[in-house]
């Protein structure tokens, strides 16, 4: 086991070292000049001597790998610069939204795994019935609905129409203010992925349910809820938390939109913001934020699906043992 942790730390970290490579490549070859984006037509009036002069204090006029290797340097002892449009500390302003983000995913996460659980159980364990071709209708329809438009639609109903729920911002009046903002965001980031969950959990439960063990177990007289429990949940949740490890990247992309159209002073909102500015110190941050917390939250669900199921252990416990 502890080389299979040494193993997938090793990868982890290779994979987040050649992402970081790639996202600061293309970012600098795309088209666009920060300090244009700074300075506006201004910049363009200035002598080539001034414009020579921001670019190299901005460090864009040295070739990209030692752009590269001099931002590496500055993130590996905590700096990471400061932002070409505000002067403020990169660190500063990326701890300013990461909290709304966080507040936003686990929100979402929650309404995932509380609604898929429930109708995924109750779909494999009705299978064929009237229930599951429900459930499974209201899956395919939620896959299919673009985000942004289900995200206008509650906005012209609940904000618009009703005028029951705020259309954008975070809160800023306690509580009861703050969860009124939260509950369309969350709703639609959740929504929008929750038909994916729901049919991975049902169709593992639905092959699971007619093994035989499960017909064992039936014989001796085991309760379907003992069953479900002890014996099915078990065995289908090591695919349903790799699924959980696979869609963060899109869970955490689809915040990007949300948090642009419901105005979330989040992570996602600040990328675009930095992105259109071409705050290139800003969306490095950012970037390297959110690659981080998906390599390395894939490679914690490795370890809990390696702890939860004892085929998986044995596994890698064998090949430990062969290696040697």
């Amino acid at each position: 086991m502890g080389r299979f942790i040494v193993t997938r730390l090793s990868e982890t970290i290779a994979t987040l070292l050649l992402g970081n490579i790639l996202c600061f490549t293309f970012l600098r070859l795309l088209p666009g000049d920060p300090a244009v984006a700074m300075y506006g037509e201004q910049f363009l009036r200035l002598s080539e001597a001034d414009q020579q002069r921001i670019t190299e204090n901005l460090g864009l006029h040295e070739p990209i790998y030692s752009q590269y290797m001099k931002w590496l340097g500055s993130v590996l002892h905590g700096d990471f610069g400061h932002s070409y449009r505000t002067g403020e500390q990169v660190s500063t302003i990326i701890a300013r939204a990461v909290g709304p983000t966080i507040l936003l995913m686990l929100a979402a996460t929650l309404l995932i795994l509380v609604i898929s659980i429930s109708l995924g159980i109750l779909s494999g364990l009705k299978r064929h019935s009237a229930i599951d071709h429900a459930i499974t209708l209201g899956s395919f329809v939620f896959m299919s609905i673009p985000t942004f438009w289900f995200a206008i639609m509650l906005m012209l109903v609940f904000s618009v129409h009703l005028g029951i729920l705020p259309s954008s911002g975070i809160g800023k009046g306690g509580l009861l203010d703050w969860l009124k903002h939260l509950v369309m965001p969350a709703t639609v980031l959740a929504l929008s992925h929750i038909g994916y969950y729901i049919r991975i959990l049902r169709n593992h439960l639905a092959l699971t349910i007619n093994k035989d063990f499960i017909w064992a177990m039936r014989v001796r007289g085991l309760s379907t809820a003992a069953i479900l429990w002890r014996h099915l949940l078990p065995n289908v949740s090591v695919p349903f938390l790799s699924y959980v490890g696979m869609s963060f990247t899109l869970t955490l992309g689809g915040s990007v939109v949300i948090e642009s159209i419901f105005s979330w002073p989040g992570l996602g909102r600040l990328t675009l913001d930095s992105a259109i500015g071409h705050d290139y110190p800003v969306i490095m941050a950012a970037l390297l934020l959110t690659l981080s917390t998906v390599v390395f939250g894939s490679f914690l669900i490795d370890l809990v699906c390696a702890w939860i199921d004892p085929r998986v252990r044995k596994s890698i416990l064998h090949k430990e043992v062969t290696s040697r």
